[in-house]
């Protein structure tokens, strides 16, 4: 797939609405000393290159009751991954099969209330006797975890952005605890998560309530189950080729939030997820190509502290941020696990 071609002034646009969707086409026009007709216009050609394709806002779904996301890594032979493929799509705990993850056959998601579960998870899958083994790995948190500040998206940012990478903020701990939402504020959140752009009168339209009423609970829901309102990118269309998943241990946990300061000096280093299991950090990388990659590692080799990663490569993803968690919204009552009827998506391979 070929990059489509952008310059200074569509980058900023990108930038604006990565870093806030519902930010208005008055105030980029000014940041951007354009009119707000050339940014309309602008960010339709965007939407028809195929470079932006979503409006969301990403759910914390520790609010919502879901205090325990896991990566379960399952290995089976060759020979049977179709058969085992199926078994999986019938698993009401699984969502997210991806097939083909380094050393793993498939990597399935698990969202629980309750960590106690886990065990007999994993018991059942490994009653399979096409299964030979299954791991865990445990996110610590499954908010604040994607930079998209971090993306340098063409050479006009370059420098910009190296000036700026140190300066992120030190590691803070996030909101786990479920939140009292009614049906309103569900209805409300669900459009948004889908749609971050749509109009507050709108909604209210729809709901026949006012439109103050709308934004007075939005910006409440924006405190803790709503986290970062976001458009969504084909990072192919920016000439991005690969996505490079680091598996890392850390000697010292004690040390994170240095360790994430000097990960995040690492240009479109996009994603860093606190883990228990087999390793400590996830971090997510995107590349141009695959020099880039060996640049990556020896950086990550001069941080004090890490081991030597683990590395799968993988195709870059088409639609970024990822929108994991929207479809918790839509039911009234929590399910003791993730709907496998709603929510489970077909088996992609990689």
């Amino acid at each position: 797939m070929g990059s489509a071609k952008i310059d200074e002034i569509d980058l900023k646009i990108l930038k604006k609405l990565l870093a806030e969707s519902r930010t208005s086409f008055t105030d980029i026009a000014k940041e951007c000393k354009i009119t707000v007709g050339a940014v309309r216009m602008r960010y339709k050609r965007m939407w028809k290159d195929g470079i932006i394709n979503g409006e969301v806002t990403l759910v914390n779904p520790h609010c919502l009751g879901y205090r325990h996301i896991i990566d379960l890594g399952i290995v089976t032979d060759n020979q049977d991954e179709t058969e085992v493929a199926a078994y999986l799509e019938q698993k009401p705990y699984i969502s997210e099969v991806v097939a083909h993850m380094g050393k793993y056959s498939f990597y399935g998601k698990a969202m629980l209330s309750d960590l106690s579960k886990l065990s007999g998870i994993i018991e059942d899958l490994e009653s399979n006797p096409k299964i030979k083994h299954v791991d865990s790995l445990i996110w610590a948190e499954a908010v604040n975890v994607e930079y998209p500040q971090n993306l340098v998206l063409t050479h006009f940012e370059k420098k910009e952005i190296e000036q700026k990478i140190s300066q992120r903020p030190a590691l803070t701990n996030v909101e786990q605890s479920p939140i009292d939402i009614d049906e309103t504020d569900r209805k409300i959140a669900c459009i948004l998560a889908r749609k971050s752009r749509t109009p507050f009168s709108q909604i209210a339209q729809k709901l026949d309530l006012t439109t103050k009423t709308v934004i007075q609970r939005y910006k409440k829901l924006r405190k803790n189950l709503l986290t970062l309102s976001t458009i969504t990118i084909d990072l192919n269309k920016l000439g991005f080729r690969a996505l490079a998943s680091l598996y890392i241990k850390v000697s010292n946990r004690s040390r994170l939030t240095e360790i994430y300061n000097q990960l995040l000096q690492i240009p479109n280093v996009i994603v860093i997820i606190r883990l228990i299991g087999p390793f400590d950090l996830y971090v997510g990388v995107v590349l141009e190509n695959f020099e880039k990659l060996f640049e990556v590692i020896e950086r990550i080799g001069k941080i004090n502290g890490l081991e030597k990663p683990e590395v799968i490569l993988t195709p870059v993803m088409p639609s970024w941020p990822l929108n994991l968690f929207p479809s918790l919204l839509e039911n009234s009552e929590m399910p003791k696990y993730w709907s496998k009827e709603a929510n489970i998506k077909p088996l992609k391979r990689k």
